[in-house]
């Protein structure tokens, strides 16, 4: 036997579970978006590109891309920001380091549906624990009602930061250790500063690790549903894609159309990725 029926033999197996747990569900999901199907009916039927069509003639599904978009970007933008500095600053030495590193990944550890309730309880504008405190502080004055129309959406951005920006931590606090200290010190010697350390030094070996994680990030957090829904509902200020999906499916029992938003949502995802990875291999090409 050829080495390359063996080699395909011994990959079958992998290559048969990722056909039943991802190529067939796409599949399927693709069949479903060109059809009427709905939950409560056993039979359905061909509708071709209807579904898509009224998808992109309906002004709430273009409000949810722009939602999805700007909760995306931001909160990406925000975690890489704000899990940048932490790690800087937990990667430096000083007493208690060890407890103070457990404390900032801790948010990580919790479950979302435990962030989502404990955050709206406590931003509650009659009982939670923000309206008490801002009474205290400015007594007779009434804060703004974070979870109005108006402002749960950056409160769903503030939550979702808070929660995933340890992931941001903690890999690049582990990229942070292999940095040879040496290099570091040296720059010191010749007079740099921290900002020159961090730009010259520092920056170019973390760039590897942050490519990645904005790639991971991004498609996490385009596909977040369980957050946003549990936090925010289904409002449309902060309906994005997933929840259109959901309402679709669950709420409306409309099958087809449900369908056919997850399928947009999976090609604006693979388009995002696609154009993210050709702009990093051309960017290193020029830089080799």
């Amino acid at each position: 036997m050829p080495g390359w029926f063996w080699g395909a033999l011994l990959l079958s197996p992998a290559f048969l579970l990722v056909a039943g747990v991802i190529a067939a569900p796409i599949a399927y999901l693709v069949r479903l978006s060109f059809t009427d199907a709905h939950a409560y009916l056993p039979k359905f039927g061909s509708v071709g590109f209807d579904n898509y069509v009224a998808l992109l003639r309906a002004p709430h599904f273009w409000d949810s891309v722009r939602t999805t978009v700007w909760y995306a970007g931001l909160t990406v933008g925000l975690q890489l920001v704000l899990g940048v500095l932490i790690a800087l600053l937990l990667h430096q030495r000083f007493r208690g380091r060890g407890v103070v590193r457990l404390v900032a990944l801790a948010p990580y550890m919790v479950p979302s549906i435990v962030v989502a309730l404990v955050f709206r309880w406590l931003l509650d504008p009659t009982t939670g624990a923000y309206s008490w405190l801002v009474g205290k502080v400015w007594p007779g004055s009434e804060p703004p009602n974070l979870l109005s129309p108006n402002h749960i959406f950056w409160s769903l951005v503030a939550v979702s930061v808070w929660m995933f920006t340890p992931f941001i931590v903690i890999s690049v606090l582990a990229r942070l250790q292999t940095v040879d200290p040496s290099v570091v010190e040296a720059a010191t010697v010749d007079g740099a500063g921290a900002w020159r350390r961090f730009w010259h030094i520092v920056l170019p070996e973390l760039k590897p690790v942050l490519y990645t994680l904005i790639l991971l990030r991004f498609m996490f957090m385009f596909t977040k549903f369980d957050v946003v829904y549990l936090f925010a509902g289904t409002g449309t200020e902060v309906r994005t894609l997933p929840v259109l999906t959901f309402q679709r499916i669950f709420g409306e029992a409309r099958l087809g159309s449900g369908a056919a938003v997850a399928m947009v949502l999976f090609v604006l995802l693979m388009i995002f990725t696609t154009v993210y990875l050709r702009t990093l291999y051309r960017e290193r090409e020029e830089t080799a």
